[in-house]
């Protein structure tokens, strides 16, 4: 790699910051561009669940990016904490995925003769660990390797090592349009002026589309309403992230839970509504009946990334050179963080990437407007 490589990445959400991160880590100037405060959309509206059993469904490449992600996980927290004394509050309990109708759990049944790092757990040893569940579970699954961190302190330790590893950081700088020369990515124009780089990368989450539309690039995405509470009892109800269809609850160090989270294609409306509450109270206490009681600390919405098929777009497109995706991670941008980084230094840095991007290709994108157009 050219030591004197600069990149420009557009979006300063988990994703954007961490690729800004791991390029700085390799010797590149890096400038991360945000809209508006970095890590003030979906990444600080998360969970922070770090997933990659409990929350895939069938096998494929999907399912080793999201493992891959997982083993980087607590090495790469552990380094954030390190480097800059802020704890991403890393938790290593486990998830339960819990069956509450006969169709659940013939479904999360079905995941075992494929899925890695499972066991199936019977209703009393569902108790055993979290005597506090509904006695109206059927049995579940136990996900030793799904842990968590705190999207907030998450965010906090990484937006801290970027300072430290000289990444110009500009917020409050929308990215306008991207700016092309001799049929390459050269840039982007923002509400400052144009700016240049050897590289851009596209990490904008939902507002990803709009940069490329100008190309002949409609990338199939779309935001996708998440709306979480936050929970607090008098004595911690859980050891453990517990989760059933439609429904999780995830409990942090502070004694609060998270309870999450809606799904609803609305826009770019980010309201929060007293129904999308009262229906995510609901489930909870149907899964934790002491609940009920719990005190009620505040309710946010979050707009992630949706792609159509359900896929990040990860890689480059032959008609844009210049320009590198990393954007539509839809519920798993906490969890995908650090193999995405790594994979887009690879990209970068001209060797071959440790996972096949193939399934990920933005040229997907391209051919289903074919698709559609015929």
């Amino acid at each position: 790699m050219n030591v004197n490589a600069s990149a420009i990445v557009i979006g300063g959400g988990i994703i954007g910051s961490s690729i800004a991160y791991e390029l700085a880590k390799s010797g590149m100037k890096v400038t991360l561009l945000d809209k508006g405060a970095v890590g003030q959309e979906a990444s600080t509206a998360a969970a922070g669940m770090l997933g990659a059993q409990v929350e895939t469904h069938h096998p494929g490449a999907f399912y080793e990016l999201c493992t891959k992600s997982q083993e980087l996980y607590r090495p790469w927290s552990e380094e954030l904490f390190a480097y800059t004394g802020i704890s991403p509050q890393y938790i290593d309990e486990g998830i339960l995925r819990v069956a509450l109708t006969e169709e659940d759990e013939a479904e999360l049944r079905g995941r075992l003769p494929w899925i890695r790092h499972a066991q199936w757990v019977s209703p009393e040893e569902i108790r055993r660990r979290e005597p506090q569940l509904t006695e109206a579970v059927r049995g579940g699954l136990w996900f030793d390797r799904d842990h968590q961190v705190h999207p907030i302190h998450l965010m906090l330790a990484l937006r801290a090592s970027l300072v430290k590893r000289g990444v110009t950081i500009r917020e409050w700088t929308p990215v306008f349009r991207l700016l092309q020369s001799q049929g390459r990515i050269t840039g982007v124009q923002t509400s400052e002026g144009p700016l240049y780089a050897d590289h851009v990368v596209l990490a904008a989450g939902a507002w990803s589309p709009a940069l490329t539309e100008a190309f002949g690039m409609q990338l199939p995405m779309f935001p996708v309403q998440g709306q979480c509470l936050s929970i607090r009892t008098e004595a911690p109800m859980l050891t453990s992230t517990a989760f059933t269809k439609g429904c999780y609850i995830v409990p942090k160090q502070d004694g609060s839970c998270i309870v999450g989270a809606t799904q609803v294609e609305a826009g770019f409306d980010k309201r929060s509504t007293a129904e999308a509450v009262a229906r995510l109270q609901d489930k909870a206490v149907q899964l934790v009946p002491k609940l009920k009681e719990a005190e009620f600390l505040r309710t946010w919405t979050g707009l992630r990334p949706g792609s159509r098929d359900g896929l990040p777009f990860l890689g480059t497109w032959d008609q844009l050179p210049g320009l590198v995706f990393a954007t539509g991670h839809y519920r798993n941008g906490i969890l995908l963080a650090p193999v995405t980084a790594v994979l887009i230094r690879e990209l970068l840095t001209g060797g071959s990437t440790s996972l096949n991007l193939a399934p990920f290709s933005p040229e997907r994108a391209a051919e289903a407007a074919k698709a559609r157009a015929t």
